[in-house]
């Protein structure tokens, strides 16, 4: 596919760029971030991009904009599939001069990819129709279990609260597996994928699938870069860093921030967040799921920039609608008001629970880092010492951390490789450890309390700083 020839940089024929003229533009163009004002530069294979006018209509969202002014080589080849390149070539301006050409990396990377092309060719990529279709049968057998105790003891607090109880793990072990089919992993066919989204993501669980990717693959593009990654924007509810407590004792940032929250609470949260830890934990699925329903409305994505909303169809606005047309027919099989407040309180507090217990075991107190030392680092590296795999104390019990963590216990591995099937996880990761303590790389491998104790002792420290600069 040809460049586009009515760019402006192309009047002349390709430009050539120097590598700091695109990893360093508030430099050149006397800008600091993203300014509408100038090209939105990447860099893959050492040819340059402006993908201004491409955010738009990128089917990942404004996840694009956290490569901007950066060698997204790695990133770009680990998130898209083949053929791709020829869609990019419509923003082709220019190319890196000689001088700066980017060259293979040696050493972690170059293995790295060698590996990728080494488990290609073992047909690791391709994935067991046969383990996902068992995988969503057994899911529907926990919302049968739940639905069942429910019609027989919907007049008994124990029976309503067991009820719940297995609904939450519905829910959360709906939220791993739309978390396959939305990464691709199951069908090379992607609609077929996004159909098992939005019915295992939207019917089943109740979150739009669209905000989820928008969330999610930001995340993955930026794991743990403050300002960035959307799952570590928890400030004040959660404070990951000291570089959030920065905003809450600098005046001008905290007089900005005036309308979000009062002083008072925010300074309340993060020097008592590891007492409030679990309480909030248990409101994380109710907040997120009135994030899905206000993204998927006409006007759901006003806050942000209008070439980075992400299109919202009728079939995922609908199965946001059929989750509660179900959820809420089946209180007609409780007797009473207050055993209805009961289910729904404690389904979905449940669910927060176990589905953030998870979360925070993947990324939360490992190493944070600011968008200017993401930019200098090497894209795999990053993915590697931002994350912390999660293995059973006793290695005969390994099926049961893998079953509840959904395969999210392997975080390194599944942020090497997103598009990597679940059930072979397990075959990869003595690999990878093998390569990151040959190359010197940490790579964070411990139990489920080991991993809970390590977040604990994070917010602590976090809590500990804001007394001190206080």
């Amino acid at each position: 596919m040809p460049p586009r020839a009515n760019r402006e940089e192309l009047i002349d024929g390709p430009k050539t760029f120097r590598k700091e003229d695109i990893i360093n533009p508030s430099k050149v163009l006397g800008i600091k971030g993203i300014s509408d004002q100038h090209p939105w530069y990447i860099i893959v294979d050492n040819k340059v991009y402006d993908i201004k006018d491409f955010v738009s209509d990128h089917p990942g969202g404004a996840v694009i904009l956290t490569h901007i002014g950066k060698d997204s080589t790695d990133a770009f080849y680990n998130f898209h599939p083949e053929g791709t390149i020829e869609i990019l070539a419509n923003y082709y301006v220019g190319d890196i001069s000689r001088e700066d050409i980017i060259t293979s990396t040696e050493g972690f990377t170059q293995e790295l990819r060698e590996y990728k092309e080494l488990f290609k060719k073992s047909n690791y990529f391709e994935s067991s129709k046969l383990y996902y279709a068992q995988k969503v049968i057994h899911n529907l057998i926990i919302w049968a279990i739940s639905v069942t105790i429910l019609v027989k003891f919907g007049d008994n607090l124990f029976g309503v609260i067991l009820s719940a109880a297995i609904m939450g793990l519905f829910w959360q072990q709906c939220g791993w597996l739309s978390h396959d089919f939305l990464h691709h992993q199951v069908f090379k066919n992607r609609k077929y994928n996004d159909l098992m989204g939005d019915f295992l993501g939207g019917i089943c669980l109740g979150f739009a699938p669209t905000w989820w990717k928008d969330k999610h693959n930001t995340h993955h593009a930026a794991p743990n870069v403050h300002g960035q990654d959307p799952d570590i924007d928890t400030h004040p509810l959660l404070t990951w860093s000291e570089h959030a407590l920065f905003d809450l004792f600098n005046p001008e940032m905290a007089k900005a921030n005036a309308n979000d929250f009062p002083p008072w609470f925010t300074r309340f949260m993060v020097e008592y967040q590891t007492l409030n830890y679990f309480p909030i934990l248990g409101l994380a699925r109710i907040s997120w799921c009135f994030q899905s329903i206000f993204f998927v409305l006409p006007d759901g994505q006003n806050g942000k920039p209008a070439n980075a909303r992400m299109p919202i169809s009728l079939t995922e606005q609908l199965s946001i609608a059929m989750h509660y047309v179900w959820y809420f027919y089946i209180f007609s099989f409780i007797s009473s008001w207050k055993l209805m407040v009961t289910f729904f309180f404690a389904s979905q507090v449940i669910c927060g629970i176990l589905l953030a217990l998870v979360f925070a075991l993947n990324h939360n107190g490992m190493a944070i880092l600011t968008e200017e030392e993401a930019r200098e680092m090497d894209f795999f590296v990053e993915q590697v010492i931002t994350g912390r795999d999660i293995i059973a104390l006793n290695p005969k019990l390994q099926f049961v951390v893998d079953w509840f963590c959904g395969g999210l216990n392997y975080q390194i591995e599944h942020h090497l490789f997103p598009a990597l099937p679940r059930h072979v996880f397990h075959k990869v990761q003595p690999i990878i450890q093998t390569l990151c303590e040959k190359h010197k790389i940490p790579y964070c491998k411990t139990t489920f309390y080991g991993g809970t104790k390590d977040v604990f002792n994070r917010l602590g420290q976090v809590s500990a700083s804001s007394r001190k600069i206080a």
